[in-house]
Formats: C-alpha cells, sequence, structure tokens
C-alpha cells in the first residue's frame, strides 16, 4: 500500500508539470465575461424560419458546455448576435442512371457573429463559422432538407461554441 501510495504521489508530480490546466480556459477577450445572451438569429438569406432553429441549436449546445451562464440581454456581460450569411445546396451525387438528376445534397450554412460587451459597447469577439450536413433526394424533398438543416444547425452551433469559449 505504501509503494502505491509513493508511485501516486510520482504520478501527480509528473502531470502537474506537463501545463494542463484543469477548469474552463476562456479566450483571452471573454476572460471578465459569465454571463451572455443569444437572440434570434438574423437572417440574410432567402430561406425562411430559420433563425429560430438556429439560435436555439446554439443556445442549447452553450447550455451544455456550461462555461458562460445564458440570461435574458438586460442582465447579461455581453450579448452574442449572430447572422446568416449564406445557406447553399450543392449536388454531391448524381443518380447512376442519370446524371442530370442528384441523388445526394450537400448542405453548407455560413454565419458570422460578434460578442459585445453590454457596458462598454466594444466588440470582445467576431468571426464567422460554418456548419455542413447532407440529405437525399427521395419522396419528400422538403422534409429531407428541413431535417439537413437541423442538422446543419447543430454542427454550426459546435462550431460557434468552440469558438466562443474555447477560442478555436
Amino acid at each position: 500500500m505504501k509503494s502505491f501510495s509513493v508511485l501516486l504521489l510520482a504520478c501527480v508530480f509528473l502531470v502537474s508539470g506537463c501545463g494542463y490546466k484543469l477548469g474552463e480556459v476562456r479566450p483571452t477577450a471573454m476572460r471578465s465575461v459569465r454571463t451572455l445572451s443569444v437572440p434570434n438569429f438574423k437572417n440574410d438569406t432567402f430561406e425562411s424560419r430559420v433563425e429560430v432553429l438556429f439560435a436555439d441549436a446554439l443556445v442549447k449546445r452553450l447550455q451544455q458546455d456550461a462555461t458562460y451562464r445564458l440570461v435574458n440581454s438586460n442582465e447579461a456581460d455581453a450579448i452574442l448576435s449572430c447572422t446568416i450569411t449564406s445557406i447553399q445546396s450543392t449536388s454531391l451525387r448524381s443518380v447512376v442512371s442519370d446524371v442530370l438528376a442528384t441523388r445526394e445534397f450537400g448542405l453548407i450554412v455560413n454565419a458570422k457573429y460578434e460578442v459585445v460587451d453590454q457596458s462598454s459597447g466594444t466588440v470582445l469577439m467576431q468571426g464567422s463559422a460554418s456548419g455542413k450536413s447532407s440529405f437525399f433526394s427521395g419522396n419528400d424533398l422538403q422534409t429531407s432538407k428541413q431535417q439537413a438543416l437541423s442538422n446543419a444547425a447543430l454542427d454550426l452551433a459546435n462550431k460557434l461554441t468552440a469558438q466562443v469559449t474555447e477560442g478555436w
């Protein structure tokens, strides 16, 4: 038992010098931010009613991450505003018997974001992120595309959360 405790103590000393840090690692610009507000996204595309879908996905992802506490805009240290700049569908795979017909579509959603300090009005962070998904053409193309938009919203939320909470 004594040798086990000596070995455990040696491991603790070895790992402590490796530069690992327990807990959150916020970007330098976001060090003072503890509470964050996420209003509905703005939509610069022709795709209707996707603003709430994307904002909801981002809020859920930020809540899972728990780096920031999400509150109303009047109580927040900073406000994270996002704008959907483009939604692009591309052909990924065509039908074997007809090369002009598309079997699988790719969906890319681009967004830009900005984190503004509530008290001073200065921009703490800004950047862009994209979410990707794909969907197959079938009997109900509209439903397939809507599901792909939901998946792209989750992908975009993951990438935005990583940028705002970890800086990359």
